[in-house]
């Protein structure tokens, strides 16, 4: 079983907020992105350890009040469903997701709520249906955080929250040091750094209550533990500058001796850099 260790640390507020849009990673390819998490969905919640206690700790911070209409935006299993429905009990709770293998695992786990499909970036409900949109570990996987922002913005009641966690630049980061000594493909997904994420929570029309990066490491024993780990959570490299064909063996032998570097007496570390933010929507101007 891996253990786990973490520390937090405050996101300075960016000095300076560019008028343009911030330059966006590598894109992620959304069909690898919903195969993967599809295929991942039977065994997800079984090595998804950092997930789920991320999940519950969003949960445990999000506003003592109550919300009619909630709506957890990349659900995956559903497992925090139960849990948003256990702080606020008289809500209705739904689940939306990407990958339709997820959503038909939820279904089975958690019969009681309804679920949907959908993309963050373009939420298949009108205008001012929810009180709360929660997403923890998923917003990420989309192309631009700003169409996200936009949408979940859109969907929100005035006075609606938006509470949310999300991996920034630094996540794996000891792996992607190795590979960078094994070859020139990207084997790594790459994340916005905490500034761009926090410059364009500014841009937005959202007002910040809370935001905040903290680290999370989670320590295996051999190397294959803890890429094994990541592809069955479904978080392996779905960027398009990933290798399109098989990787040497050569390469992987130096990215084992590479990773070897990072060994403490913990283990080896399996790093996320994780943002949390709570947002609100502001209320409606009085004509």
């Amino acid at each position: 079983m891996p253990l786990t260790s973490s520390y937090a640390v405050p996101v300075e507020a960016s000095k300076h907020v560019s008028e343009h849009k911030v330059p966006m990673r590598e894109l992620i390819n959304k069909h690898d992105v919903a195969k993967a998490f599809s295929a991942a969905a039977h065994e997800y919640d079984d090595f998804a350890q950092i997930q789920h206690r991320m999940a519950m700790e969003l949960i445990s911070e999000m506003p003592d009040r109550p919300f009619d209409s909630i709506l957890d935006l990349g659900c995956g299993t559903g497992y925090c469903l139960p849990e948003l429905q256990k702080r606020y009990p008289k809500a209705h709770v739904q689940g939306m997701d990407l990958a339709e293998g997820m959503l038909q695992h939820a279904r089975k786990m958690y019969p009681q709520f309804q679920y949907f499909a959908g993309d963050a970036e373009a939420i298949p409900v009108d205008d001012q249906q929810y009180d709360l949109i929660y997403s923890s570990f998923a917003i990420q996987w989309c192309e631009d955080l700003s169409n996200v922002l936009t949408e979940v913005y859109r969907t929100l009641k005035p006075g609606g929250c938006f509470a949310f966690t999300t991996l920034a630049d630094g996540t794996l980061r000891e792996l992607k040091q190795a590979w960078k000594s094994a070859d020139n493909y990207q084997h790594v997904n790459q994340f916005l750094s905490a500034n761009d994420i926090e410059s364009q929570l500014a841009q937005s029309p959202f007002l910040v209550s809370k935001s905040y990066l903290h680290t999370e490491i989670q320590w295996y024993d051999d190397v294959r533990g803890l890429t094994d780990s990541l592809k069955r959570v479904g978080a392996h490299n779905m960027t398009s500058g990933r290798a399109k064909g098989l990787t040497s063996t050569k390469a992987i032998k130096t990215f084992r001796q590479s990773l070897e570097q990072f060994r403490t007496e913990q283990g080896l570390p399996a790093r996320y850099e994780v943002l949390t933010a709570i947002l609100f929507r502001g209320p409606e101007a009085t004509p």
